[in-house]
């Protein structure tokens, strides 16, 4: 359980880190374009998500005031990985200039309807 929660904690420094000297250090209209905009957008997948899975768990073991399971730990890392996706995406289509509020509606019901799925199969 420590393992994963260090694990997370170090994805979202490094994640960071590599998101930061993207940002200021990197200029996005040179050579390796393509590369540099696929290295932004892992690292603004990985940090989002570590990021969301930790504030989930801890928010949720503050919230319950006792201490949580691994368990716990894997519901609020699927749900960060589902607003990693979300976020990853939409940052995706604002670049293609596809974005609007219908398109944020239909991804986020699409991942709330991923969700729905995954909970109502644990309970058969």
């Amino acid at each position: 359980m420590l393992r994963s929660l260090l694990l997370t904690g170090t994805i979202f420094i490094l994640s960071l880190g590599i998101l930061l000297t993207i940002l200021f250090q990197i200029d996005p209209l040179g050579e390796g374009k393509t590369l540099i905009y696929s290295a932004l957008f892992l690292a603004l997948f990985s940090g989002i998500s570590s990021f969301i899975t930790l504030l989930i768990f801890f928010g949720s073991e503050i919230l319950s005031k006792h201490k949580l399971g691994s368990r716990h730990f894997l519901v609020a890392l699927r749900r960060g990985i589902l607003v990693g996706v979300f976020v990853t995406i939409a940052a995706l289509l604002q670049l293609f200039r596809l974005w609007g509020i219908f398109e944020g509606l239909l991804l986020a019901t699409f991942l709330v309807l991923i969700e729905y799925v995954i909970l109502s199969a644990k309970v058969r």
